[in-house]
This record gives structure tokens, C-alpha cells and sequence, in this order.
């Protein structure tokens, strides 16, 4: 069963290296390097490296935060090694124990045909591949960066935060292809209940609930046509009268974020009439081999919040449709004209099977026109796929823009189109064994990627272009850190004293952040703030308090939280002084080591190996990723030198864990993975 993962909000301790964790294995090669703060560090160095002993990094540069994005020499089944010491204003410090991850294998055969590469958006490509369930994305020169792993994962869109929107395969299920949100870095965020068939599109909306597409079902007649005959060989009345035959229509839900609850539903049986139908597709030929008649087959939702409507994409009725929300009421229909003459508008522009939907700044819609029907529709001599920008002024609907693939790129399902920031559009199509082509305004194409996927067991769904794929990656450093003889923290003197950190947006997006300090004296009574940065900003941020002299120290939290990523949240712990560190009046913490649990995954146990330089008063315990205590394995006082417990999970799940050694004044955690 997949896991949703939330990270632990942990307290960082100095010195020590966080991601990748030791033993990792990555399936992405754009990797995110993170280590802890070291009191007084001006920067650090960090190196990378395929030898253990370092011996000719492939990597060595120096960096003034807690965070390195690499995205260019790591590779695809590599074994890698990573360290970081602190540098300091007259020395350099130590390196910590060297780190190891591992990349898997690539998935993909994508190559490109076409750069250029002062015309192209900048950012990396992200496509679903059907059939054969796998994900991945690729740079500007076809090199894979990112994969889905073995999780049989769909792309169907990025949400605006970020995060990969789709489904996975589910093998012998009813409903085997549930939704999800997942991070790039793996992390099932949000999945759905899987009591419905979902399919298509899953998508995110501004009150933090999800809503999809899901299979309905009602009996209909069939309707008297060419195939009438084949229906009447089988005993059906097929007198288009009879409600006989049942016919797969749609269903929009939207789900309760944290319950999974239905909380809205919009059914086309309730708002489509059923004298519509498509009669030249080919439909009802497939309807006699299924014996069900898929009927609206829709295909794209997206919400616009300004308006708070909901577009949908109906492929076999070659119709768009704008719904009010949350009324429900049908505002207009787009598309091709049926016996119910429900279409207000778009009846001359003719595209047909259309597959997504964005609306752009200037209210217009683009779609992805397959153009199954484009003979009948537009007269052309073949089918004939284009991406086309709509433009809506009341009850008229004209072309503003479009782009037509050559015929051999043929779509006849799937595929998109996108506009992107730089004016062009990323139009997406299972032609040509699936590729994709960055075109401009004037149609010339600037960059074109092959997926090389052969139907049928390979066909594209959709691709866009996205920023990267990490959206929330920051640091947090705590100014005016300092050591002094065993003892870390900050001077604070009493009175009306303050407190400040940097906090530096190193991911590809613009991030969200709920700042709240806390501390066990009350100096700073729970104050808030609220930031917003965007990507490669920095800001520093104070809070101010009524300090009150102590002889010990005073433990200070501060809770980040990315407002759209809760799961990257983190909690940097100090101890505040009101004497200043070097006057050797501060207690010395009892020093211990936690050493790195083996093995790491594990099954069925794990060692745990830790060293105490004096007699104290420890406790061991295991945390689970929602930060709550899972067991308490050592609370006595242990004497000093070498020792191992072991821990046996018993009645809980595969996942991540942390194990932390504390003895009342500081603590060392470690991040295992449990493999049932």
C-alpha cells in the first residue's frame, strides 16, 4: 500500500548532512544536497565524488547556505559520494563523515531533434507515457533528469505549487488507476479514495480540495445509424427508443482534502442531453464490441478562480464547456452542433476529439485539437491535429491562434498543448512515436523532443514544461550562531532583545512561508511571519522579545512552514544566553555519538550503535514521519563508552522513521527506511 509521507519536523543539529541520506537511491539526477548549520561558518565546501577516499572529486565548489541543487555530472546508475565541512573566517573546519547514494536507471529513449536555444523556455520537460505506466522528464538536450521509478506512475499535470498530479497502476483492481499527488522526490502527498473509476485529470483546487473525473453509468437507447444492424444481430430493439444499452458517461468529484469526503458533484447525465451523441467517430462501432457505449469520454477539467468556473473538455461530443461553481449550471457550450442544439458558440471552428484545456492571461483557451474528425469538420483530406487558442468575447467564439502538426504527427488521443512564459506553445502528440514541439507565435518550432514511444505499448499522455522539480528547497540559518567550548547557541541579552535567521529560496518556484518562534521561557511569546520569496531570494526576518536573565540556556524553535509544501516544513532549534558564550559560564552538554543505524532500508532489525563519553541519562526513541512517537527503546541513565540496542518494529508500516538520541539538552537523529 503507498504511504502518504510528511516529513518529521525535527530539530537540525550542526555538522551533519541530511539529503541525499546515507544509502539513498535516487531517480533523478538533478539532485538536492542539504546539511545542517555549523556554529560561526562564513560558507562551506562541498564535494562530490565516484571514489570513497575523495581522491579526484568530480565536484568541489564553495557555497554560503545549506542547500546545492547539481544538475549537470551526475548520472544514471551511478554510486556517488558527498561531503561538507564549515569555513571559517581564519580556518577551515572538518569534513563530516561522507555520505553515499545511488542513481537507478533511466526509463526513457528520448532523444531531440531541434534547439535553439536563445528561443526556448527555459526549464525542463515532464511527460506521461500510457501503456507501458512510467513518467520522466528531460532536459533541453533529451537527457533524462527524472523518473518515476517503479511507480508505474502517469503525469498528468504539474499543480501550480509544484507537485506531480496523476494516477498509478494498480493491477487487478476495479479501479485500477487511482489518483494522486506526489513530489518529485517521490512523497505520495494525497491520494484518492479509489471508490470510483478515476481517469484523465486530477486537479487541485484554491480551497485545497482535489477534484477529478470519474466513470458514471446510465441505460440509454442506440440510436438507429449505420450500425444498426450489428446491434439487432446481438437482440437489442436498436430503435434509438428502447433504453436498453448502457451507455459511460462522467462524473466530476471533488473530494474533502483531509476526509476524502464527496463534497460536489456534476453528472452529464444530469446536464447533458442524450439525443447528442457522436455519430461519424467511430464510436458506436466500438460500443458493439465493448457492449457499453462510451459516450462523453471527457477528457480535461481545469478551474478558473477568478470566475470560479470549472472547463471541461468532452472528447466524443468534440465540446468544451464552461460550469459555474459551485451552482453547476452549464454557462456556455462550445463546439460542434447536435440534435439538442445546446452549443452557444465555436460551431465554425470545427476541432473535434479535443484533448486539454488551459486558460491563458488574457481569458482566451487553448486545447489541443486531435482532429479525429477534421474530413468532416474542416474539410481537410486527412486528419489533421493543431493547437488552438480560442478567444470568447460574450457569445462569439473566434481563433486567435493556431498551429497545425504535420499529418504524419496525427494525434488521434492524448496530447496537449501549453503556453508557456515566453509566448510559445508546447504542443504534445502520440504522432510520430510521441513527441513534442516548442513552437512561437509565428509557428516556427524551436526545439522539438522524441519520446520514442510505439503504440501499442507505449503512447504519450501529456507533457509540459515545467521550472524543475524542486519546489520547496530553502534554507534556514540562524544568525550570530556561535560555539564556545562544547556549548553552540546565540547571545540574547535581557531586556528588549531580539532574535533574527536568513531564510534563502533556493527550489525553482516561488514559496509561500509561515515563520512561528517559540521558547521554553516565553521571551518571545509565539509571534508569526508571514513571507513570500521567490526563487533565488533571500530575506531576513527578526522577532523581537522581552528577554529575562537565566543561568542556563533557553531552548528557541522556530517552525517554517511552505504554505503549499506542509511536508518540507521544518523546525531549527538554539539555545538562546543571556551571558555571553565565551565567559565559560554555560554548562557543558554531556557528549555523546549516535553513529548511522545499519542496514539502512532495513528488515526486520536495526542496529543501533552509540557512544557515551560519561555517565548520563539518555533517551532513545523512534519517531514516525508525522512527528509522533512510535517507541521509546532506552529512558534510564547509561554509563559511558560503546553500546547497541536494536529495534524490531512490530504492527506498523513500510516508511520512513527517525531514531534520536537525547540527553535532555541537545539531540542526534538519524532518518531508516522500514521495508516490509
Amino acid at each position: 500500500m503507498r504511504q502518504i509521507l510528511l516529513l518529521l519536523n525535527i530539530s537540525l543539529i550542526f555538522g551533519e548532512l541530511i539529503s541525499p541520506y546515507n544509502g539513498a537511491l535516487l531517480n533523478h539526477t538533478h539532485v538536492l544536497f542539504e546539511w545542517t548549520q555549523t556554529p560561526e561558518a562564513t560558507h562551506y565546501e562541498f564535494q562530490l565524488s565516484e571514489d570513497p577516499d575523495f581522491s579526484n572529486p568530480i565536484l568541489n565548489i564553495e557555497d554560503n547556505s545549506l542547500i546545492i541543487i547539481e544538475r549537470d555530472v551526475i548520472d544514471w546508475n551511478g554510486t556517488y559520494y558527498w561531503r561538507v565541512r564549515p569555513i571559517y573566517q581564519s580556518q577551515q573546519g572538518s569534513w563530516t563523515d561522507p555520505f553515499l547514494f545511488t542513481t537507478g536507471s533511466s526509463l526513457s529513449s528520448s532523444t531531440v531533434d531541434l534547439v535553439i536555444d536563445d528561443q526556448i523556455q527555459p526549464g525542463i520537460t515532464v511527460f506521461g507515457a500510457f501503456f507501458n505506466y512510467f513518467s520522466a522528464a528531460i532536459d533541453h538536450s533529451g537527457r533524462e533528469i527524472w523518473n518515476s521509478g517503479e511507480n508505474d506512475l502517469v503525469y498528468y499535470s504539474t499543480s501550480k505549487y509544484g507537485n506531480i498530479l496523476g494516477c498509478y497502476l494498480m493491477p487487478g483492481s476495479e479501479n485500477n488507476l487511482p489518483g494522486l499527488e506526489m513530489s518529485f522526490e517521490g512523497d505520495t502527498l494525497w491520494e484518492e479514495p479509489n471508490n470510483e473509476f478515476l481517469h484523465h485529470d486530477l486537479i487541485l483546487l484554491p480551497n485545497g480540495n482535489y477534484l477529478g473525473i470519474v466513470e458514471t453509468s446510465s441505460l440509454g437507447p442506440i440510436p438507429v445509424g449505420s450500425w444498426t444492424s450489428s446491434f439487432q444481430g446481438l437482440g437489442f430493439q436498436a430503435d434509438g427508443i428502447t433504453i436498453e444499452f448502457p451507455w459511460i458517461g462522467d462524473q466530476l468529484i471533488e473530494w474533502d482534502k483531509d476526509t476524502k469526503d464527496v463534497v460536489w458533484t456534476w453528472n452529464v447525465f444530469d446536464h447533458y442531453d442524450m439525443q447528442d451523441y457522436d455519430q461519424l467517430g467511430g464510436t458506436w462501432t466500438e460500443a458493439y464490441i465493448s457492449l457499453h457505449y462510451d459516450w462523453t469520454h471527457v477528457n480535461a477539467v481545469i478551474f478558473d478562480e477568478d470566475e470560479s468556473a470549472l472547463y471541461i473538455s468532452t472528447r466524443h461530443l468534440s465540446r468544451i464547456t464552461k460550469i459555474d461553481y459551485p451552482s453547476g449550471d452549464i454557462i456556455w457550450n462550445m463546439g460542434h452542433q447536435m440534435s439538442s442544439n445546446d452549443i452557444n458558440m465555436g460551431t465554425d471552428l470545427g476541432f473535434s476529439f479535443q484533448h486539454s484545456l488551459q486558460k491563458l492571461e488574457n481569458g482566451n483557451i487553448l486545447t489541443f485539437d486531435n482532429g479525429n474528425l477534421a474530413p468532416e469538420f474542416r474539410g481537410t483530406d486527412e486528419p489533421i491535429s493543431r493547437a488552438i487558442e480560442i478567444s470568447i468575447d460574450g457569445s462569439d467564439a473566434s481563433l486567435a491562434w493556431s498551429y497545425e502538426l504535420a499529418p504524419d504527427l496525427f494525434g488521434f488521443a492524448s496530447g496537449n498543448a501549453q503556453k508557456l512564459d515566453n509566448g510559445n506553445v508546447l504542443l504534445t502528440t502520440v504522432g510520430g512515436g510521441g513527441r513534442s514541439l516548442e513552437v512561437d507565435v509565428e509557428g516556427n518550432i524551436v526545439w522539438e523532443g522524441l519520446y520514442n514511444l510505439s503504440l501499442p505499448d507505449g503512447a504519450v499522455y501529456r507533457a509540459n514544461r515545467i521550472s524543475g522539480i524542486f519546489p520547496a528547497a530553502y534554507s534556514v540559518l540562524i544568525n550570530n550562531y556561535m560555539e564556545s567550548e562544547g556549548v553552540s547557541g546565540i547571545y540574547i541579552p535581557s531586556g528588549s532583545s531580539s532574535i533574527s535567521y536568513t531564510i534563502m529560496n533556493e527550489g525553482d518556484h516561488s514559496l509561500s512561508l509561515s515563520c512561528q518562534i517559540s521558547d521554553d521561557e516565553g521571551w518571545f511569546n509565539s509571534q508569526n511571519v508571514d513571507l513570500v520569496l521567490e526563487a533565488g531570494m533571500s530575506e531576513q526576518i527578526s522577532f523581537n522579545g522581552e528577554v529575562t536573565e537565566i543561568e542556563n540556556g533557553n531552548a528557541i524553535h522556530l517552525l517554517v512552514l511552505p504554505i503549499n509544501h506542509p511536508h518540507r516544513s521544518k523546525t531549527i532549534s538554539v539555545e538562546g544566553y543571556t551571558t555571553q558564550l565565551n565567559l565559560d559560564k554555560r554548562p557543558l552538554p554531556n557528549s555523546y555519538t549516535l553513529a548511522q543505524p545499519y542496514p539502512n532500508p532495513f528488515n526486520p532489525s536495526i542496529s543501533i550503535n552509540f557512544s557515551l563519553e560519561k555517565d548520563q541519562s539518555i533517551l532513545l526513541q523512534i519517531y514516525d514521519m508525522k512527528g509522533q512517537l512510535v517507541s521509546t527503546l532506552i529512558d534510564k541513565k547509561v554509563s559511558s563508552g560503546s553500546h547497541t540496542s536494536t529495534w524490531r518494529p512490530y504492527n506498523i508500516g513500510s516508511g520512513v522513521y527517525f531514531i534520536q538520541l537525547s540527553n535532555g539538552n541537545t539531540a542526534q537523529t538519524e532518518k531508516v527506511i522500514y521495508l516490509k
